[in-house]
């Protein structure tokens, strides 16, 4: 799932086919941060990053907990890193799910996962990383809470709640912005009150599914 899909998904749903829709991409794209945020506390996704070196910064990443660590099996992996991703020192999870864990079983046929006991050859302190008597390249598989769509695994019903609560956020930004204007005397007329009246039933709805009263998370 990319951010583009979830656009797509909203502008279609509230069709933008037949009348204009006043959401711009920005607006979406807050709109995804935002639902995003709502369901970090209850998901946790996997995120696969190649660093090297023995002590290593997943800041940018915010990790929960690794899960796995591999390590190269041979020359191989520089030259496949090359053609595959256009160089090397390439972060996996900027990519939709489906790529980055096709990207993933690509590097499993090169890479070794590293048979070491978590807390006596590697430790994850903060959000700092380090590797007790390995100094190379490594595919780091860590758990995550959600930042970026791509977090989230496709076709997962969290992939559908994510779509849904953007979608509720949108219609209620616009019957805010609807409610604003007056057209008397126009043959059309606005939907502002029913958009805010379905954005509050669905986001009612959607935050139940997370605390576990429709589906168990």
């Amino acid at each position: 799932m990319t951010e583009s899909d979830v656009r797509k998904y909203v502008k279609t749903q509230l069709g933008i086919s037949w009348v204009d829709v006043e959401a711009e991409t920005k607006d979406i794209n807050e709109m995804i941060k935002m639902a995003l945020d709502k369901l970090a506390p209850y998901y946790e996704g996997h995120r696969f990053v190649q660093a090297s070196g023995k002590v290593i910064d997943l800041s940018l990443h915010h990790p929960l907990t690794i899960e796995k660590i591999y390590n190269t099996k041979d020359n191989q992996i520089m030259s496949m890193q090359e053609y595959a991703f256009g160089g090397t020192g390439v972060i996996l999870f900027d990519t939709t799910f489906m790529d980055r864990l096709i990207s993933y079983e690509a590097y499993k046929m090169l890479w070794n996962e590293i048979q070491y006991q978590k807390g006596e050859n590697y430790k994850l302190i903060g959000e700092t990383l380090y590797l007790d008597g390995y100094y190379d390249s490594v595919l780091i598989d860590m758990l995550v809470r959600p930042k970026v769509v791509s977090d989230v695994e496709d076709n997962s019903m969290y992939c559908s709640w994510v779509k849904e609560y953007v979608l509720a956020l949108t219609k209620e930004m616009l019957g805010r912005i609807r409610g604003k204007f007056n057209v008397n005397g126009s043959p059309y007329t606005l939907d502002s009150a029913q958009l805010l009246s379905e954005a509050a039933n669905e986001k009612a709805n959607l935050e139940a599914q997370l605390m576990g009263e429709i589906f168990v998370v």
